[in-house]
């Protein structure tokens, strides 16, 4: 049933691209080409019934230590609780010089038009994190002007409590 609802969705998918000839291969992956700058990979894992997709963020790693570190770090930091990423996260597979950005949607409980509805916002994320990592490697990245802004959970600082536990703008101890 997941199965043919993945195939459903990449369907109404193509339907959308106008490619009415998107299906997955033996492996149960389908690549497109995104603007002929990058490539977005799904791939149905029937042992899950769930659809991943992933595209890569950057192709060979900085050499240099610290651009290494600006990089993961701010790749980090947009990943936490997939808040800049979809809903979804950052992969790096070092051997492979690879960055991956990811999201999952699970077929079991999906519609046949999910795909259709959430690769836009997906390929938009892709988009404004590879021009982040490609600033961040020619050094041309400004932390507080280039980093995508979406609401983060927990960015905000608390008040710091005032007057004494109890009182009117204190804290109470749990």
């Amino acid at each position: 049933m997941a199965l043919e609802t993945a195939k459903e969705n990449l369907r109404e998918f193509g339907k959308e691209l106008n490619l009415a000839d998107l299906a997955f291969d033996d492996n149960h992956t389908c690549i497109l080409g995104i603007d002929n700058t990058f490539s977005l990979h799904l791939t149905y894992e029937p042992n899950s019934d769930r659809l991943y997709l992933y595209s890569p963020i950057l192709d060979g790693l900085p050499a240099d230590p610290k651009v290494r570190l600006e990089l993961y770090e701010s790749l980090l930091e947009g990943s936490m609780l997939g808040g800049q990423m979809a809903g979804g996260g950052i992969g790096v597979a070092t051997k492979e010089e690879l960055i991956l950005m990811h999201c999952v949607l699970e077929m079991g409980v999906a519609d046949g038009s999910a795909l259709r509805r959430f690769a836009p916002l997906f390929v938009e994320a892709v988009e404004k994190w590879r021009a982040v990592a490609q600033k961040i490697v020619e050094r041309r990245f400004d932390k507080e002007r280039d980093q995508p802004r979406l609401p983060r959970p927990g960015t905000q600082q608390p008040p710091k409590p005032t007057g004494k536990p109890g009182e009117a703008g204190g804290y109470i101890k749990i």
